[in-house]
């Protein structure tokens, strides 16, 4: 059907008209939605029932997700170990190595070879002690009510009964002690009963230790004997410690044949190793144990303070009022071949304690192992008369058999005096200036040995 219109502008226009549709009732409608809600009837208050498929379809579903997961997981604790087996294998194996090259390189390689051999250089490994060790600490817990009345033979110390008891079953130990600058500091200087300090080559000092009341398990860096240290220790009847020693065809300088000519009891470097701080190189870090040496020198059958052994005679500490002032002391063991000042010693009074401070090259002398300064409680400076002996390594002699002036510093004072030594197996005797025996104070005493035309002590004032 077509309607026609007039626009605005007066033209004509054909507008198509749609018809409209039939419907359907909208009775019928309701009727059948009434139908339907008859056939399917459902109550407000019931809630439809579960799909019982879709239900064990998710639970299949769930389980196949719960397996999925522990076996990724179970896979994932299995990489995890292997890779711990192998960082723990990997570790394990460099370890390994590390011993390996450490027993090769700082054991083996650098192992001195005595020159008899049949002595035993027995390895050992030993932890850096933080503290020195008391021997008799235990003695001292268990009986602290145990006076001390016995008299060290060696430096005068006082011990009960039970704690000499015990020293008298083994013998002294005396090490040959490094001093060169790159050895510093050294370990257990401050646990020795009686210290030697001498001239070795090119204006170089040395120690030679005596341990007996102290069993330290760290003592050195050990160095080489010369002849002289042999005549020093034979009247301890020792065990002897030392890495290598002076082989020549001088009667005078030979240490390496005169320790067997006089039965010395030696061990050289048996239960010795070397100990890298990551400073010291070769030859200045071989070590040893004084407890170890002990053991030693007990399967040898020498577990036994010598019967006719010499002591000094000593005292008690002077009373206060009869202390001196005390000064500064330096020693100076060459003056030609001095070597800046490494090798000169310095001691200093301490009231307090009524002992002796040492500094060594202008520094602090320290023992490692107490981080402690060392200490003596008498201070000996012997002159006797050293020489060269004219051979190719600038080997000395040093007189040890005779006699000569002495200074020793003791109880704050300066006293003048002489010693005395007539054959190698006497203890060296020290005079004072009325020719009587010097009764020493108890404890550490060490002994320097100058040159009477080379060395040098002064007093400086404070």
């Amino acid at each position: 059907m077509k309607e026609i219109n007039m626009s605005d502008n007066g033209e004509i226009e054909e507008v198509k008209k749609e018809e409209p549709k039939e419907t359907a009732p909208i009775h019928k409608k309701e009727e059948s939605k009434e139908k339907k809600e008859d056939i399917n009837p459902i109550k407000k208050d019931e809630k439809p029932k579960p799909d019982v498929k879709n239900e064990i379809q998710k639970k299949k579903s769930k389980k196949k997700d719960n397996k999925g997961i522990k076996k990724l997981w179970t896979d994932g604790e299995n990489i995890e170990k292997k890779k711990a087996i192998l960082i723990l294998s990997v570790i394990g194996l460099i370890f390994i190595l590390g011993l390996a090259a450490f027993y090769y390189f700082g054991i083996y390689k650098y192992s001195p070879k005595p020159k008899d051999e049949t002595i035993i250089n027995i390895k050992n490994s030993y932890i850096l002690a933080k503290e020195e060790p008391k021997i008799f600490a235990q003695v001292l817990v268990d009986r602290p009510q145990e006076p001390r009345t016995e008299e060290s033979p060696v430096n005068g110390q006082l011990f009960t009964k039970s704690e000499m008891e015990e020293m008298m079953s083994r013998r002294p130990i005396a090490v040959m002690v490094n001093n060169h600058a790159q050895a510093r500091p050294q370990s257990s200087l401050n646990s020795a009963d009686v210290v030697y300090e001498a001239l070795v080559e090119s204006g170089i000092t040395r120690y030679l230790v005596i341990f007996w009341s102290q069993g330290p398990k760290k003592v050195g860096p050990i160095r080489s004997a010369r002849q002289y240290h042999l005549e020093w220790l034979s009247p301890y009847d020792p065990v002897f410690i030392h890495d290598g020693c002076a082989d020549t065809d001088n009667p005078r300088t030979d240490a390496c044949g005169n320790i067997y000519a006089y039965n010395i009891k030696d061990i050289a470097t048996a239960g010795a190793w070397r100990w890298n701080d990551g400073v010291r190189n070769a030859p200045h870090n071989e070590y040893t144990s004084i407890v170890s040496a002990w053991d030693i020198a007990e399967n040898r059958g020498w577990d036994k303070f010598p019967t006719d052994f010499e002591s000094w005679d000593f005292k008690n500490d002077a009373d206060q009022d009869q202390r001196g002032d005390g000064y500064r002391y330096k020693i100076v063991f060459h003056n030609r071949l001095n070597n800046a000042g490494l090798y000169d010693a310095t001691w200093e009074y301490d009231s307090t304690t009524n002992s002796y401070k040492r500094w060594v090259g202008g520094k602090a002398d320290i023992d490692q192992e107490t981080n402690s300064q060392v200490t003596a409680k008498v201070v000996i400076v012997q002159e006797t008369s050293i020489y060269s002996a004219y051979d190719d390594k600038g080997r000395i002699i040093t007189d040890t058999i005779g006699q000569g002036d002495a200074i020793i510093l003791m109880d704050g004072k300066e006293i003048k005096g002489s010693w005395k030594k007539n054959t190698r197996t006497d203890r060296t005797t020290f005079y004072n200036s009325n020719g009587d025996e010097i009764q020493f104070n108890r404890g550490r005493i060490w002994i320097s040995v100058i040159s009477q035309s080379l060395g040098e002590f002064d007093i400086i004032e404070q």
